[in-house]
Formats: C-alpha cells, structure tokens, sequence
C-alpha cells in the first residue's frame, strides 16, 4: 500500500507525540521540552527528551531518536506502513488508497465484531451460562474472562452469520475473516459452536482470529482454530503476545507452553511472559517474531517423551539465532495450568529459574534413554550429532561442540569426526576444527574465567596483570578476552551481556554462546559470593589456565630441539612456571575462601571439591626466564 507523502506528513502533524510517547515512557516537564527515563536502553538519570513544538524525541544517552512515527517502529517493532496505519487510526485519519480497499481491512471489522459478540454470550446472555459453569470449573474466574477477551460460540449454525448479516457485511466479508464458512448446499454456517472461544491478537492487539475449546467432552476436536487468512499466519502468531508483550521487554524472557489456558493461567499467577503457539508446531518465524522482545526463551515441556521429543524438534530452531534456549520441565502428565492448580506459583516460578540450557537437557535426557555406559554414549553421541551438523556459525558451532564433548564426557574431536560425515550429507564444507590435545576441561576452565570477567567488571585489572590472551587455546575465547581486556571497568560496568555484545559485533557470536554454556559452578559461584570469592575464582581459572600452557610451552621446547625456538620456549615456560608459584602464594594470602574448613566446604561447593591450585614445581631459572 503505497502512502503518499503528504499523508505522512498530516499523520505525523495530528498525533500527539507525548501523548504517544507517554503511554510508554513516564514524562515530566523539563522547559518547553518533556523528559524520562530512556525505553531503548538502562538508565538511572532521565536522558530521553521529548519535544512537542518539533514533533521529535531524543535520548542524549544512546543516541536513539526521531518522530512519532520512528518510536512506534522501534518500540512497537512496527513497519512503516503499520505504525502510519495506527496513528492515521488513532487520529481518525483515512489513508487514501486509490480508491482500493486495503486488503484484509473488512476481514478484521468481522473478526472485530464477532469478538464483541462472543464475549458478550459469555459475560451477559443465559446461552453462556455452559461456558461460564464449565470456566469456573476448570477454576477460571471473571478477571480472565475479561482480560483476555473470552467469549462463547452457541450451539447454532448460524448464530454468527445472523448476528453480521444486518451490520453489512457481506458473504464474502464473512468468509475472509475464516469465521464462517459455506457448506455443500451453498449456505453459510458458523465455523465455531458451542464452544468457549479465545481471541487471538496480533502484537498490537487486534483480533485476528479465535480458538474455541469444547465444553463437551462428546464434542471433538477438543480445540479448534479458525483457518489461516490473509492476517493470521499460525507460523507467526504467538497466543499471549500482546498481552504479555511489555512483561516480556522487561524482563528480556518469554516462557513457552502449549495451550491457551496454560497462558491464561501464568498471566493470572504472576507470569505475564506466557505464550503458546497456535495448535502448531514451533518454528523459526515464531522465534523472529520473539527475537523483537525478549533474549531468553524458557521452553515449558512435560517430563515424559513427548517433552523429549519436542525439545529435539525445536533445538535446532535456536542454534543460529540470538536467542538463548532453556527448558523447564513438569512431572509427568501435568501442564502448567494443571501444575499452578495443584502445587501454586512458587513451585512454578522455581521450576522457571533451574531451567537449564536446552542442549544439556536433550543430553540429560538421551542419556536417559540409552544409559551412561560408553555403548550408551556413543548412541546418545549419534543422536545429538545431526544437530550440530545444522549450526551454520563456526564459532558457535565449534564450541557448541566442546560443550556437548564436556556434558557427555567425551572428547571434542570424537564428536567432531561423527558431524564430517553428517555435514557432507548435507552438502555442506565441514567447519569444525578440534586441536587434538585440547581438553574439554581446558576449555571450561578458559570459559570459567570469562564468565567472571563478564559478570564482574571490577577484576579486569587483575586478569591484565595475571593473564595473556596468547595463555587461551581456543581461538575463539582468545579473541574475546582480547575485547574485555581493551574495555576498563568503568565501561563494563552495569554492562549486561546483550549490551556487551553490541558493542563487541566482532564477537557477539561468542559472548552468546558463552551466556549460553555458562558452566554451572559459576552459577553456584555467583548465589551469595562476595568479591573476594570472585578474586581468588578467577585466579583459580587463570591458574588452570596458565598450567595448561605451561604444558604446551614445554611440548614446545622439546621439539625445538637445539634453536632458538627452544630457547624462547623454555624462557616462556619458566616464566609461566614463576607465575602459578607466586599465584598460589598470594592466593593464600589475599583470601580464605580456600583457607580453613568454612573455605574448604565453599570449595567443595563450587568447584565439586578439587584442589584449587597443584604443587608446582619451586625450582626456577632466573638466566632463563628473565628473557620474553
């Protein structure tokens, strides 16, 4: 639909930029100028102005800014054409077309009107009286009702029909909107009867079309969607999305379920991040459309196959993209509205938090199926393969890899040999590199000590005094420490990995995959520990580290043989050496997290009772290792 420009411009002149604005961000006024604190990006002293007379908006902090028009697109993630469309709307503005009606427009008058219709049976007429005994029974009261929009279809044939008919719309309106369909004689009927029926709205929250749940146990299918139209595409459309949009830009999350009720039940139990999709499997379109509002998507599944079977299905939709994949499970047989019924919204909201990352439960679960014997392994191992054949980044599917090679206990260049085969079947060039002697434990050490360098800004002083990045075997690591080392503390500060990321695209990729492998002691580490606990961790990472490259320096020194190499190798070598001692040394004495019994227990917790820092030889070479 083409808009001309004058049209743009009278569109923009009608709406009422701080009003607009102000339904989003709390305004004051500051001079002839409104302020408040910035939509776009964290911030603790208002830096976002608003200025009326110019129709413009600003933030001094993160440079976003422009009209009306530009703040619904980027906060509403608009199109062009969509955000014209509502304020031309919401001005009472008609966008002249040529003289075409756009398409779809009496389709959504229809599904409009049918929704007033429906919710007006549910709430006021004798004929929902079914629909609200069996709402109350299924323990659903009035505040839903309303909040969601619910509404009953009656058990008629053309209830509907009869009720659009004399409002003028037409047949063909009618059969547009999906709502009413023509049978074998010709005449129409009503698509949904005597069924409670859930409005489903795009992300604005205009209804596009409706599910209806049979009341009946004899009635079948239990659940039915009206078909896809021109405005509803169940491949895009999330169930919740635009009640649970702006729960959703505030905490970065959407939790993931499969019905209308289990939505409906989160949103009233204090989890307003609820979506379902609409009687369809999850695709990549879906998570586009999350990719707008949230980093973190929490896939909610029953603990049993079916679970199993749907987190394979959807893991590989997550492997090249930004989001980062968890999964909660539930026992056996119960979904998240049984679950809230029977154990309350603590239970549920605990279950939310231990969600662990979608690749360690498929793991935890295959290993499940076929045992932890090393046949076991090996069948778990050729199950898993196939979907990091479909990782197309080679940094996020090399250590993707390493993950898998460390939660199965493996090594890395044994999974890799199994993706070969599995990526020329598919016709691509294999793209992962494994170093033959680079452990899984090398790496989980390497991602340990920038997972705390990540979280706590504040040590990287220290990590430029203790550490190099030549020190990091994996490449990919290396590179990042490279970035958080050129940042000072003050710029890390109150920085959140997204927020790091963009302002490091050349390694976004990795810090994303690192957030998502986070190991789980730092998890542990991070409940309750206090900076010093942090201090002596990271020198702990950095130790291991430094142990692991002192290793290779001498592997090095030995087939240099006789040159110069082996010179520059050993001065490297006992030098490295020198550092872990005077490491363990100042350990000791600038903490006691690993000092006494209280500090041995905290070890034990978090680190699973290893010793923090091995016997390293005390013998140094100062003629050697006073050279680089």
């Amino acid at each position: 639909m083409a808009i001309s420009r004058e049209t743009v411009a009278e569109v923009k002149r009608r709406a009422d930029i701080v009003q607009i604005i102000g339904e989003k961000v709390s305004l004051t006024p500051s001079g002839s100028n409104f302020k408040g604190l910035c939509p776009f990006h964290s911030e603790k002293t208002p830096s976002f102005m608003v200025n009326p007379q110019r129709g413009m908006y600003h933030c001094f902090g993160c440079g976003e800014g422009g009209s009306v028009v530009d703040f619904l697109m980027a906060h509403e993630r608009m199109s062009f054409p969509e955000a014209i469309g509502a304020l031309a709307q919401r001005t009472g503005m008609k966008i002249e077309t040529g003289g075409r009606r756009p398409p779809g427009e009496r389709a959504l008058s229809v599904l409009e009107d049918a929704r007033s219709y429906y919710h007006d049976l549910l709430m006021n007429r004798p004929e929902g009286e079914a629909a609200r005994m069996y709402l109350r029974g299924r323990s659903l009261e009035e505040d839903a009702w309303s909040a969601f929009g619910l509404g009953f279809a009656r058990d008629g044939w053309q209830g509907l029909v009869d009720h659009l008919s004399p409002k003028g719309f037409s047949l063909d309106d009618q059969l547009q909107s999906g709502l009413v369909r023509k049978g074998k004689s010709g005449n129409p009927y009503d698509m949904l009867r005597k069924r409670v029926v859930f409005p489903i709205r795009e992300a604005r929250g205009g209804c596009i079309a409706f599910g209806g749940r049979a009341i009946s146990d004899q009635d079948s299918p239990k659940y039915l969607n009206t078909p896809e139209t021109r405005l509803y595409k169940k491949g895009r459309v999330l169930y919740g999305l635009a009640e649970g949009m702006e729960a959703m830009r505030t905490s970065h999350r959407a939790v993931l379920v499969e019905g209308y009720l289990d939505v409906i039940r989160m949103h009233m139990h204090g989890i307003p991040e609820a979506v379902a999709t609409c009687g369809t499997a999850l695709t990549a379109d879906h998570l586009e459309v999350l990719e707008r509002y949230v980093r973190q998507v929490v896939l909610v599944f029953d603990g049993d196959q079916a679970g199993s079977k749907a987190a394979m299905r959807s893991a590989p939709l997550f492997f090249n993209r930004g989001l980062e994949a968890r999964v909660a499970t539930l026992p056996d047989g119960l979904d998240p509205d049984d679950f809230l019924l029977r154990y309350g919204q603590e239970a549920l909201a605990e279950r939310l938090s231990a969600a662990v990352p979608i690749l360690e439960y498929l793991v935890w679960n295959t290993l499940q199926t076929h045992g932890n014997s090393p046949a076991g392994k090996e069948r778990a191992m050729r199950e898993l393969v196939p979907l990091l054949a479909g990782i197309r980044g080679e940094a996020a599917r090399d250590m993707t890899l390493r993950y898998l090679a460390d939660l199965l206990g493996v090594r890395a260049d044994a999974i890799a040999r199994m993706i070969r085969p599995a990526d020329k079947a598919q016709g691509q060039t294999p793209s992962v590199a494994v170093t033959a002697d680079l452990t899984s434990r090398d790496v989980r050490h390497q991602q340990m000590a920038l997972a705390i360098l990540m979280h706590q800004p504040g040590l990287t002083a220290m990590a430029k005094e203790l550490l190099r990045p030549e020190e990091l075997a994996d490449a990919d690591l290396r590179r990042l420490l490279e970035r958080l080392l050129s940042l000072t503390d003050q710029e890390l500060e109150g920085m959140n990995a997204e927020q790091l990321a963009e302002r490091l695209p050349d390694v976004a990729p990795v810090i994303r995959v690192l957030v998502m492998e986070t190991p789980r002691r730092f998890e542990a580490l991070r409940r309750g520990a206090e900076i010093p606990q942090f201090e002596s961790a990271l020198q702990y990472e950095i130790a291991m580290i430094k142990e692991s490259y002192k290793d290779t320096l001498w592997r090095e020194a030995k087939q240099a043989t006789g040159s110069e190499q082996e010179q520059l190798a050993l001065r490297r070598y006992f030098k490295v050496r020198d550092q872990l001692c005077a490491m363990k040394s100042v350990a000791t004495s600038r903490s006691a997290i690993y000092d006494g019994e209280k500090a041995a227990a905290e070890k034990q917790r978090i680190y699973g009772g290893q010793v923090p820092f091995p016997n390293w030889r005390k013998r140094t070479s100062p003629e050697i290792a006073a050279g680089d």
